[in-house]
């Protein structure tokens, strides 16, 4: 069934170059033969190993896409057997290769875990967070044999990449009585020697963040692989309850992060140290441990010793939009101050019933630079790479309205990509642009919001470039020039879409605000 893309995409002849489109294809056609595609692939073991690696991984890719479109049902069918000799053959330095044995650990049968825990041991997946990927349907459902994976599983442990996804597994099904004793009972000394080697290298981190590497992203993946060690580490100790782990834990409690912080005062307050106790409580003041403070404090019932003021919905607001930008793949680090400037409770996209939705702004202060926008919290946390800082209320709320909404027919279609009675649409929105003191017209995105559509264009008007939309009635323009991080054409029509409907569904909420 697929061997016509196959062959064109496997083998040392493949065209990269052509690729990309191929492997659209082959997306297309594999949707609800997943199954078929996991069979040819299976067959074709031997020139897989031939091949070019990077191909290889967007050909992963396509199988797993389609096998979660499929269901659990499609997927608990598949041959084990196919899926291990693909593995075994994957070219080396092949991407996704982890979504293979996330699909293992996804059928869930005694069979399939035990294959997945050979293949762990014997190479594991190179980044934590594709490991943490492969060991997450396991923590998602209850309907799988403990028995498959312990003590298997605990031996992998030695690989950086696996130990934080193990620990947090394990302290899962603690927590869920799925096992009577905790899998890491007998293993405290080392877990507090790691507890205390990681602490270690966070604190040298501190000192000098180059020994985690020269450039921003290995620096950045070692730094989220040695924190969420950490935090794993804390809580399985603190879990154990051990007073041996105390003296680790401080060490831990000495570090800069929060998280880490946060975790190490979690644990120690577990273990009844009255240091822990006090650190916990402070640092419900700090907007990024606020929430998993007061929900520790709360249940090692401390929560009398919280101020009110930190458990309102302004501060919750904070807190949530400065963890969300704490995470490694956006800032990486916590902002210097955080501030919730409106809220509104209004109707929403996606949403039947009105929500509150909280506009916070935040800043960076990095000594001769600051860095400042506003986000939003509630039906989802989110910050715009646009500066939307000096837009009037009305208009964050709706370029994030905008950015939220998902329909299948709100799309765009980029200006090179427009057939020709698109063509023929942007024709006309631009000589209506151009009839109305729009310059320099160059056509960017033809906007589709259900029946209607939008021409969006960068242009000048009065010499200053802008980016401007219009559907012939309405038009909106934002100046580009001079900022560090302007509007793009995809905002702009996300900011048109989300003012059409803000208006359509909260009249008077949308107008109070302008």
């Amino acid at each position: 069934m697929f061997e016509e893309s196959l062959d064109q995409l496997l083998g040392d002849q493949a065209d990269p170059v052509a690729a990309g489109w191929r492997l659209r294809e082959l997306a297309e056609s594999a949707i609800d033969h997943g199954p078929t595609l996991l069979a040819e692939l299976a067959a074709n073991a031997e020139i897989i190993g031939k091949s070019d690696a990077a191909i290889v991984g967007g050909i992963l890719r396509v199988l797993h896409t389609v096998m979660l479109q499929a269901g659990q049902e499609t997927i608990a069918s598949l041959n084990i057997d196919e899926i291990e000799v693909i593995e075994k053959t994957l070219p080396v330095g092949t991407p996704n290769r982890y979504l293979l044995l996330h699909l293992l650990a996804t059928i869930r049968s005694q069979l399939s875990l035990a294959r997945l825990m050979g293949m762990l041991q014997l190479s594991p997946p190179e980044k934590w967070i594709e490991a943490a990927q492969v060991l997450s349907p396991l923590m998602q459902n209850d309907d799988w044999p403990t028995d498959a994976i312990y003590p298997e599983l605990l031996g992998a442990i030695q690989h950086p990449s696996l130990a934080s996804p193990i620990l947090d597994l394990t302290n899962y099904l603690f927590r869920k009585q799925r096992v009577a004793v905790h899998p890491a009972t007998d293993r405290i000394e080392t877990l507090n020697l790691l507890l205390g080697e990681i602490s270690g290298r966070l604190a040298r981190f501190e000192e000098d963040p180059h020994t985690f590497g020269d450039d921003v992203d290995t620096v950045q993946n070692r730094l989220g692989e040695a924190v969420a060690l950490a935090v794993s580490l804390c809580d399985t100790v603190g879990m154990l309850g051990q007073e041996s782990s105390i003296g680790k834990l401080h060490q831990a409690l000495d570090l800069k992060h929060r998280r880490v912080q946060c975790e190490a005062a979690g644990a120690l307050a577990r273990l009844g140290d009255s240091d822990g106790k006090a650190r916990l409580i402070e640092l419900t003041k700090d907007p990024t441990a606020r929430l998993r403070a007061i929900h520790y404090a709360d249940e090692l019932g401390l929560g009398n010793r919280v101020e009110e003021q930190y458990r309102s919905d302004t501060s919750t607001a904070e807190s949530e939009l400065s963890l969300w930008l704490s995470q490694p793949q956006q800032m990486g680090v916590p902002p210097t101050s955080v501030e919730v400037v409106d809220t509104k409770r209004m109707l929403w996209p996606s949403f039947t019933d009105p929500v509150d939705i909280h506009l916070v702004r935040f800043e960076y202060n990095f000594g001769e630079r600051i860095y400042s926008n506003v986000g939003m919290t509630g039906p989802v946390t989110f910050a715009m790479s646009a500066d939307v800082a000096d837009f009037a209320m009305a208009d964050i709320y709706a370029i994030y309205a905008g950015w939220h909404a998902e329909h299948p027919e709100i799309f765009t279609v980029a200006a090179e990509h427009l057939n020709e009675v698109q063509i023929r649409f942007m024709n006309a929105f631009q000589k209506h642009l151009e009839q109305t003191g729009y310059e320099s017209l160059k056509p960017a995105l033809l906007g589709f919001f259900l029946e209607e559509k939008a021409g969006v264009f960068m242009a000048m008007r009065d010499n200053k470039p802008c980016a401007v939309v219009t559907d012939g009635l309405e038009t909106i323009d934002y100046p580009v020039g001079g900022r560090l991080r302007p509007i793009t054409p995809g905002d702009l029509f996300n900011l048109y879409k989300g003012r059409k409907m803000l208006r359509t569904f909260n009249p008077t909420s949308v107008d109070e605000t302008s």
